[in-house]
Parts: structure tokens; C-alpha cells; sequence
């Protein structure tokens, strides 16, 4: 049983919170390159060119961020000669690694809420005296118990599973960690009852830092699925008519 839970264990990078920075060094959790340069850039293990060409078979989300990326991937979907085959291979992991290189030195990572991402506050709660995320990317719960199965009240109790953003190629996805525990505590009663009556309406940005980079593993071999997860460093309330920041938290 043991072997068994190894095999199947994620493999696993972390890293440590550099600190907040200026926003305009958070690279945004949106663009379609960002997951896949960050986890590229950041692995502390080898993949085969095969293997990072399959996991960039379905590119079409790149394919305005990175034509020359989609055009290889492309390419070699469709290729049946072998050896040109292997050739768009070898360049495809050339073009990874040069992408990857750009975001070695960069931590951060910010993502805003729009109508693209939904990011909502939950009800006030008077005994905490604050808000919380009201959203699956900021759950830590990764998979149901039997005890949260038992019942309908204890699985509506549980809360959601932790969610995923997939911007740029099928099988990387930015998550967050940490995120249950933050609480936007606002002791202030009149700010708190502003916030309150605008919830509909108010826009989120979370900041933070890459704390960790998963793969998925079964039997000991590498499953598609890779992970950027982050860590929330800095959550910005902005108006959502005027764009002004009404409400920062620092974590």
C-alpha cells in the first residue's frame, strides 16, 4: 500500500514566497503562455521532447500569444512521416526551452477578476468580522471524504473542490493554495456594509507567488495533467464602476 501511494504520488517543486512586489511584475494568470512557461521554466525534472510535444498537441489556445509555437504543434498532429516527425519534435522543444528561459526569474502571478474569471466575495460573517473568497480556485479541498459523502447536509458543508484555470495548452492548469484560510477581515462596520450591498459588482485581483509546481502521477509513470499552483500574497476590492481599490488585504 505504501509503494502504491508513492507510485501515485504528484511529483513536486516548491518554492518560498519572495515577497510582494510592484504589480507590474506579476505575470498574468490569464495569458495562455503563463502556466506553460512558468512550469517549464521551474521543474526540477526531465521530460522527453516527446512528451512535452504531446502535452502541446491541442495548441489553439496559443495560437495568437504563440503562432510559431501552434504552427509546430500543429504540424506534428498532422505529420506522418516519421522522420520529419522527430524533426518538428526536436524544434518544438528548442522553442520550449527559449520560452521557458524568459520566465525563469520571475515568481508572481496575478489574476483579476472579469467576466472571464468570476471571482466573488461570500456574505459577510459577523462572527469573523469579514469576507471570504467565493470561489472554487481559492479551495483547498481536493477531494471528498466519506464523512463530507455521508449525507446531502455534510457534502453541502464541505464546500467545493479546489478549481482550475486552463488558459494555453489543454494539460497545464494555475491553481491556488491557501486559499480557504484567508480571511478579508474588515472590523471597520461601515466599510463592511459598503462592500456588502456591492458584492455583485465588485472586482477582485489576487497576487501571489508560484509555491509550488505539480505532475500528475499513476504506477510511477507521468499522467498528462501539470500544475502551477499559487500562493496569495495580496488581494486588491476594486469598485467595479470606477476601478478604484476600496479594500487591501496583505497576506
Amino acid at each position: 500500500m505504501q509503494q502504491l501511494a508513492e507510485e501515485n504520488t504528484p511529483r513536486v517543486v516548491t518554492f518560498r514566497d519572495p515577497g510582494i512586489a510592484e504589480p507590474a511584475r506579476y505575470l498574468d494568470a490569464k495569458q495562455p503562455m503563463t502556466a506553460f512557461n512558468i512550469y517549464n521554466a521551474k521543474r526540477d525534472w526531465k521530460e522527453t521532447p516527446e512528451d512535452i510535444a504531446d502535452s502541446i498537441a491541442d495548441a489553439f489556445n496559443v495560437r495568437k500569444t504563440n503562432p510559431e509555437l501552434y504552427r509546430l504543434a500543429s504540424a506534428r498532429q498532422s505529420e506522418q512521416d516519421s522522420f520529419k516527425k522527430r524533426d518538428l519534435t526536436g524544434q518544438l522543444g528548442i522553442l520550449v526551452g527559449e520560452e521557458a528561459d524568459k520566465a525563469k526569474a520571475n515568481n508572481l502571478v496575478k489574476l483579476s477578476g472579469d467576466d472571464w474569471t468570476p471571482i466573488s466575495l461570500s456574505s459577510y460573517d459577523p462572527e469573523a468580522k469579514g469576507f471570504r473568497i467565493d470561489n472554487c480556485l481559492f479551495s483547498d479541498k481536493v477531494e471528498y471524504t466519506d464523512e463530507d459523502k455521508r449525507t446531502a447536509t455534510s457534502m453541502s458543508r464541505a464546500g467545493p473542490l479546489r478549481c482550475y484555470l486552463n488558459p494555453g495548452p489543454t494539460s497545464y492548469y494555475i491553481g491556488f493554495q491557501g486559499g480557504s484560510s484567508v480571511l478579508l477581515d474588515i472590523p471597520d462596520e461601515a466599510l463592511a456594509r459598503e462592500i456588502e450591498a456591492s458584492r455583485e459588482t465588485i472586482k477582485i485581483d489576487i497576487y501571489g507567488y508560484v509555491k509550488s509546481i505539480e505532475r500528475e502521477r499513476f504506477a510511477g509513470e507521468f499522467g498528462p495533467q501539470r500544475f502551477v499552483l499559487i500562493g496569495p500574497q495580496r488581494i486588491d476590492l476594486r469598485d467595479g464602476a470606477t476601478g478604484q481599490i476600496i479594500f487591501t488585504k496583505k497576506i
